[in-house]
């Protein structure tokens, strides 16, 4: 019986291992810290998984070769079209394989493509969300939870409203879990009635290596032999990685404290070529006050908070520079954008900017409309003693403000085509008179600091479409694998839609699991 090591306890080690053991493989399973489930463990669960078989109920007609279409319309950076080509065609498939061999059941949320106006892009229901279910109290226990997961309710049925904060506690009493901690759930049954063995707080010192071969993972002074697929995320927490690689600032990762780059070391130490090694899933990030996961900053990703009307987005100069309703991918790297008369990335310290109605109708993120104002936001009762308590030019702020309402209530943005998009209107309010656009104009008026940030780093070893590693010097390093954000993306710079990071790291994992048992 061959052996498999895999390295991460996240959406893609898991399936990954759960793929290896289905074909025959003994698998263990190794996870530095004391729970399991890493960054997906943090996030909403949701995976990008184009013509999956629910979209047919929805009416939205799907098939491979559109989403083909749609990733190479998306084509920026570093591509790799034969990856992309694998997972369009292999998504379906591996969607319908999760739900049969684990207890994880999906359902469609209506969220369109991050870009549905170009060619193959779709107006919604490509990303699948596990539904909510009930575990025992000791696997609950065993996956990662974080300030950000903190109610069973899932995307739908947010979107649908109807739960009060009873019912919710009640949800919790039961054991109910959701989003991403619920895959992860799923995943570790799965793994273990397949014979899977997982093991924490055990980290990886490096590799086994026979010849040029990868034979085990050495964990001290002992080796765990076997072929070994790296799934232990990227590098985002690791700032001198960080400094050498990222194409801009990032100072706000949201992903779990493990994203060190323990597999990018490994990898290089076995000869692999890199990819994508510039580019992250981008965003912009609130920092909270007293928040934590395992004693590290916890930072927020900024989602629906800037689609929202009477809201806008300004740089350290007071000026705005995106559609602020834009995908968190495409604003955090527009954050990015360097000035050199300044010599300076003005964005890198942006501002969101709202007035007393937004304050009273939406909440920001763990904030809610009848909290008190907590010490990072602040407040101040005209722009001007706004702008000066943030450290901005007073007269830029108030003539963005001004230019802004201009728009607003002329129900278009030329500047940057704010609410133009299906996408902007969709992460809106639609029971505003504008989705996204509404002036900034009734005091008191408030501001809170976002800092460029990302869910997690793209790049990595190369790999084919097996998930075995490329060797810098041609053909493949014997022996190792590697998936999920421990690989090098296939995407290049782009974010195709919500999920978009989990699903194609199920795909890859699947690949991966499965060839490493051959």
């Amino acid at each position: 019986m061959p052996s498999v090591v895999v390295v991460g306890s996240g959406a893609a080690g898991l399936t990954a291992a759960l793929a290896a053991a289905q074909a025959g493989a003994e698998v263990t399973v190794v996870e530095r810290a004391a729970v399991l489930g890493g960054t997906t463990a943090l996030s909403g669960g949701l995976a990008w998984m184009p013509a999956n078989r629910l979209m047919a109920a929805e009416r939205v007609g799907d098939s491979p070769a559109e989403a083909r279409q749609y990733l190479r319309a998306l084509r920026l950076g570093d591509v790799d079209d034969e990856l992309l080509d694998y997972f369009a065609e292999q998504a379906p498939t591996v969607a319908d394989w999760l739900e049969a061999t684990t207890g994880l059941s999906w359902q469609t949320v209506p969220y369109p493509d991050y870009h549905p106006e170009l060619p193959g892009g779709k107006p919604g229901h490509r990303p699948l969300e596990p539904q909510p279910r009930e575990v025992a109290a000791q696997l609950d226990q065993r996956v990662r939870t974080a300030p950000n997961v903190t109610a069973p309710i899932t995307y739908r049925e947010l979107a649908g409203g109807g739960f009060d904060r009873g019912e919710v506690a009640a949800r919790s009493r039961r054991g109910v879990i959701t989003m991403g901690r619920s895959m992860i759930a799923s995943l570790v049954e799965a793994a273990e009635a397949a014979g899977v063995v997982i093991l924490t707080g055990v980290g990886v010192d490096g590799l086994a290596q026979s010849a040029a071969t990868v034979t085990g993972a050495r964990i001290g002074s002992d080796v765990l032999s076997g072929r070994v697929i790296l799934a232990s995320g990227g590098f985002e927490r690791d700032p001198a990685l960080v400094q050498t690689f990222l194409r801009g600032p990032m100072t706000g990762p949201v992903g779990a404290p493990g994203m060190d780059g323990t597999a990018l070391r490994l990898a290089l130490a076995a000869g692999a070529e890199l990819g994508n090694m510039a580019e992250a899933w981008w965003c912009p990030a609130v920092t909270v006050l007293g928040e934590a996961v395992d004693e590290a900053p916890f930072h927020r990703l900024v989602l629906t908070e800037r689609a929202r009307p009477r809201s806008l987005m300004v740089d350290s100069r007071g000026r705005r520079f995106a559609n602020e309703a834009r995908n968190y991918n495409d604003v955090g790297r527009a954050m990015h954008a360097f000035d050199p008369t300044g010599f300076q990335y003005p964005a890198a310290t942006a501002l969101l900017v709202f007035d007393a109605a937004y304050r009273r109708r939406y909440h920001l993120g763990p904030l809610r409309r009848d909290d008190p104002d907590p010490q990072w936001l602040y407040r101040a009762d005209s722009l001007a003693d706004l702008a000066e308590a943030v450290g901005v030019d007073a007269g830029e702020l108030a003539a963005s403000v001004a230019r802004f309402n201009r728009l607003a209530a002329a129900g278009d943005d030329p500047d940057f085509g704010r609410g133009r998009s299906l996408y902007d209107r969709f992460v809106g309010d639609p029971t505003a008179p504008h989705p996204t656009l509404g002036p900034v104009e009734e005091p008191p008026f408030y501001a809170v600091r976002l800092h460029p940030g990302c869910l997690g780093t793209k790049g990595g070893p190369r790999t084919d479409v097996h998930g075995q590693v490329r060797h810098q010097d041609g053909g493949l390093v014997e022996g190792l694998y590697a998936a999920g954000n421990a690989a090098a993306s296939p995407l290049g710079a782009a974010y195709p839609g919500a999920g978009g990071t989990i699903g194609p790291s199920l795909v890859a994992a699947h690949a991966a699991g499965t060839a490493a048992a051959g």
